[in-house]
Parts: structure tokens; C-alpha cells; sequence
């Protein structure tokens, strides 16, 4: 093509929000970050942010950004604005876009201990579809039954209930939208469909009505353009066109190019996913994965999802590796780097020591805990580091070994993003354990990349999603996997940690019986 073309992409994430700049070839031009203030907890278990924060740093991103450019990139080349976001962050607002109080981020953990009871046919049609304990599930986390019961004045007082992508789409273009991309979890969507559900039980359930839901748009759809006001607060061009890709995770699996199925995704995150991409609707209606709405219009993410993933790591670090922190800080690098040393030259299976990586319980089991067995004399504090690693590893085997019994597909490759796919030794194990070549691509912000490429292709740069990944997306290094290592790896997991995660579940149960936790055991 002629003339070169950039794309400006906002990701706003749990901790920061970062504004990049790329141009129609996938380069990273320019990014700016800044983080959000951090979340406050009124009561144990919530969390909660003032919105006005995530506007404010937003401005401070896209202003910045747009004065590194001046006299360097003319401001007509930028063909527009692509949103990705954190999902399940949610605010009401009232008619005028205002949040009527503040964000409870997707990390809360509050309940509804009495939801109001559901209607007669709503019991039998959740019965009768097999979604009852599904349902009950969702009733006590739902955000809306708790304003409703706890909040009324705010409840009755909302417009519409938005995420931090929709609502960042208003502020620049005034309108209720957002991408079905974003839409997962505790939603009123029927997601084979990839709408609002259709009936009035879905919304009975969950405690939100129809008309405060804002409008769904495919993740390539352009929603609107820049209106003055939102200009002179960004800096970004007035009239330029704005596109809500979808999650974060969603955009991840297209930054990563992955929209074939046989191409896996791992994000190896504060919360850990892995990802496929799929032409077909495959659902589990035990949530051992989760089916979403793809940053692909009429596709689908499968996600196997770890929720506390990478931050094990990090609970490791600040529980253990002191030693590492202040020979980190003698040498000037991040304490990461010294781990990945002290763990690279242990052998696969950590002489014996494994790990189940459940310092969450999974969604299908409440009861599920964390465990570490086979220790041995020759065991140091780097065998539980790198133990917690082949952990989530082998979770990520146990959960795709499910979606490829469900779906057929065979997985060939497998890219990977997050802050842990800087660590070798973490990408290395994933080729080893999986048997595939694993890499990295040529840009960590991967999920702002899906978001440019659903722009490139909304606003018409390239034809299609295969043309604009073909022409934007690259390849870091590569990790090819070791025979040897994947023969351990393969073993442990079908001998010992299949068997481990069955034995446990009766004794795991057992323990929650005797000290009460969880309280409704």
C-alpha cells in the first residue's frame, strides 16, 4: 500500500491504561502508560475505582501520545481509535453517560447472601435447560442484584450499566455501545447467538432489565467518531473513528494472529488464560471452560482460565524469594530475572515435586485447594518456584485435554503474551509440555494489536481478518519443544497429577467439612 496508515489503540487494564500507536504493519510507534490509582476496599472482598481516575490517565496517555508525534506523523494518517479493555468491570450510569457511583472491578468478591426469589417459570425453565445451579451461581455474584437490593436509589436511578470499554466509547463519541466482545460472564447474553438474550427469564435471573443494557456492536464495528469535546480532552483528531474491539483476552488471540483453532494462545498473566479461537459454538455447561463472543465477528474464544495463574509467582516472590529481591537489587534487574536463573538448570519434574495450582477453588469445585506433594531433602525454594510454573502447565494440559475431547481440535502451535512470557524457562516448559513449538510475538502488547487490527479492517485498510493479520502480526523468538523433557512431562501428568487432582477432590471436601471453610459446605 502507499501511503503508510496508523492505527491508535486504548487498552485499559486492571492496574494501568496505555495508549499505542501502530502503524498498518503491526509496528509499535509509540506508547504511553499510566497506572490507575489503586482499587480501595470499603469492606473484605470488594474492590472497587473511581471511574474518574480511568478517564484522567487515559487523557494523560493519548495526550502525551499525540504530542511525541507532532511534526513527526501527520494527524490525517490516523485512521482511528480501537478500545480493548478489562472485562467484567462495571458502573451504572445515569442518562448523561455520569457514573452514579464507583467501579466495582472484576477482582470483587462480593455476594448476595438472599436474592429476591425468581418467578415460577423461571425455576422450570432453568431446571428444565440444566442451567439451575448455573444460575444460582450467578445470582449470588450478580453486581445488579446487589445495587438493586443493597443500592436502590443508585438502581433506579440507572440508565445503563457499563464496562470501561463502553463507557470509554461514550466519552468519545456519546454513544451507549458496546463491542460483544466484551460480554462474558455475568451477562444476559445469549452467546451462541452473540446477542441480548430473548427471554425475560435471562434478565429475571440476573436482575437487570433489557433497557439497561446498552447496544451490542460486532468488534470491527465502527460506533462513531470523536466529537469535539472528547478532542480537547485527549488530543486525539476530531471525527476520527472509534472501534470497541472487545476484552482484553479476546484481543490477545487476535494480536497473536491466532484465528485458526489449531493455533492456542496463552496469556501468561495476573490471571492466567489459554485460548482458541473458534467457527463454531462449543459450550460446557460444568464452566470447565468458558465459550465468549471472539474479537472476531461471528467467531468464538474457548478459554480455560487459572485465576490466580501467574500470580502465584508473584505470592512466591514476596513469600520466599527475599534472598533474590535483594540480589536483584544489587545487580539492577528485576527480581524475575535472577528467578528464571536459579530455576533454569533444574531438571523437568522438579525431582519430583509437584504442584496443583489452586490457591483459587476452579469454577466447578468449590472445595478445590492448592498442593504441593514429593518433597525430598533435595528440594530449595527454586524447586517450589519452578514447581508452580509446571503446575500451571499441567492445569493448562488437564483443561485443553477437556476442550479437545469436546471440540476435535488438535492444537500445532502456540503463541504466548503476558508479563510471564518474558521468562524462558516458562515459554520453554510450555513447548515441552504441550510437545509444540511455542513463541513469542514481536510485540508484548498484543492484545492493543488485536484491537488496531479490528480497526484496520472496520474502517477498510485490509479486506479481511486474514489479510490484516498476514500483514500485521509477527513472530518473536520461537521455542521448539524437547523430546526428553515433554517424555517427563507427558508421564507426571497422566501417572501422577490426573490421579492427584481425583484423589483429592473426596479429601478436599473433607477438609471444608471439618473447618467450616467455605461457609456453606
Amino acid at each position: 500500500m502507499a501511503d503508510k496508515k496508523y492505527i491508535i489503540s486504548l487498552d485499559s487494564g486492571t492496574q494501568s491504561v496505555r495508549a499505542v500507536l501502530f502503524d498498518d504493519c503491526g509496528n509499535e510507534i509509540a506508547i504511553f502508560q499510566h497506572k490507575h490509582e489503586p482499587y480501595f476496599s470499603e469492606h473484605p472482598g470488594w474492590c472497587e475505582a473511581h471511574t474518574s481516575d480511568y478517564w484522567a490517565k487515559l487523557c494523560l496517555c493519548t495526550r502525551e501520545l499525540m504530542a511525541s508525534i507532532e511534526g513527526r506523523i501527520d494527524k490525517s494518517a490516523i485512521i482511528g481509535v480501537g478500545i480493548t479493555s478489562q472485562r467484567t468491570t462495571v458502573f451504572p450510569v445515569d442518562k448523561d453517560g455520569a457514573p452514579l457511583r464507583p467501579a466495582v472491578i472484576w477482582l470483587d468478591q462480593r455476594e448476595n447472601e438472599n436474592p429476591p426469589p425468581l418467578s415460577r417459570k423461571a425455576r422450570a425453565l432453568f431446571k428444565a435447560g440444566g442451567l439451575a445451579e448455573t444460575m444460582r451461581m450467578a445470582r449470588k455474584r450478580s453486581l445488579y442484584i446487589w445495587i438493586k437490593q443493597n443500592e436502590p436509589e443508585i438502581f433506579e436511578r440507572t440508565h445503563k450499566f457499563m464496562q470501561v470499554s463502553g463507557w470509554f466509547g461514550f466519552k468519545l463519541t456519546g454513544e451507549f455501545k458496546d463491542s460483544t466482545s466484551m460480554m462474558v460472564g455475568y451477562w444476559p447474553i445469549d452467546f451462541k447467538r452473540q446477542d441480548w438474550h430473548s427471554l425475560d427469564v435471562a434478565y429475571e435471573g440476573l436482575g437487570i432489565s433489557r433497557e439497561q443494557c446498552v447496544d451490542l456492536v460486532e468488534p470491527n464495528e465502527v460506533i462513531g467518531r470523536i466529537h469535539a469535546a472528547a478532542a480537547h480532552e485527549t488530543g486525539l483528531p476530531e471525527g476520527l473513528p472509534v472501534v470497541i474491539a472487545g476484552g482484553d483476552k479476546q484481543c490477545e488471540v487476535l494480536g497473536a494472529g491466532a484465528i485458526d483453532p489449531h493455533i492456542g494462545v496463552i496469556s501468561f498473566g495476573t490471571a492466567a488464560a489459554m485460548e482458541i479461537m473458534t467457527p463454531k459454538y462449543v459450550a460446557d455447561r460444568k464452566m470447565r471452560f468458558y465459550t465468549w463472543p471472539a474479537s472476531v465477528p461471528k467467531t468464538w474464544d474457548i478459554e480455560m482460565f487459572i485465576y490466580r495463574g501467574f500470580w502465584m509467582v508473584t505470592w512466591f516472590k514476596q513469600e520466599f524469594a527475599h534472598r533474590e529481591a535483594l540480589e536483584a537489587e544489587r545487580r539492577g534487574v528485576v527480581p524475575e530475572v535472577v528467578l528464571d536463573e536459579t530455576i533454569r538448570d533444574i531438571p523437568p519434574g522438579c525431582l519430583g515435586l509437584m504442584l496443583q495450582p489452586y490457591w483459587s477453588p476452579l469454577q466447578e469445585d468449590k472445595f478445590a485447594k492448592g498442593s504441593i506433594i514429593g518433597f525430598g531433602d533435595v528440594h530449595t525454594r527454586a524447586h517450589m518456584d519452578r514447581a508452580i510454573i509446571e503446575g500451571l502447565g499441567f492445569e493448562f494440559r488437564r483443561m485443553y485435554d477437556i476442550v479437545r475431547r469436546k471440540t476435535g481440535y488438535d492444537i500445532k502451535e502456540i503463541r504466548v503474551g503476558g508479563g510471564g512470557s518474558k521468562s524462558n524457562v516458562a515459554v520453554q516448559m510450555a513447548a515441552d509440555m504441550f510437545n509444540v513449538p511455542v513463541s513469542r510475538m514481536a510485540t508484548s502488547e498484543i492484545a492493543g494489536l488485536g484491537a488496531a487490527i479490528d480497526v484496520a479492517v472496520g474502517v477498510g485498510r485490509y479486506a479481511s481478518f486474514e489479510e490484516a493479520c498476514k500483514r500485521m502480526v509477527r513472530k518473536g523468538q520461537t521455542f521448539n519443544p524437547n523430546r526428553e523433557a515433554h517424555k517427563v512431562y507427558d508421564r507426571l501428568y497422566r501417572e501422577v497429577y490426573l490421579k492427584t487432582f481425583k484423589a483429592l477432590k473426596p479429601l478436599n471436601k473433607r477438609i471444608a467439612r471439618i473447618i467450616g471453610y467455605p461457609a456453606d459446605s
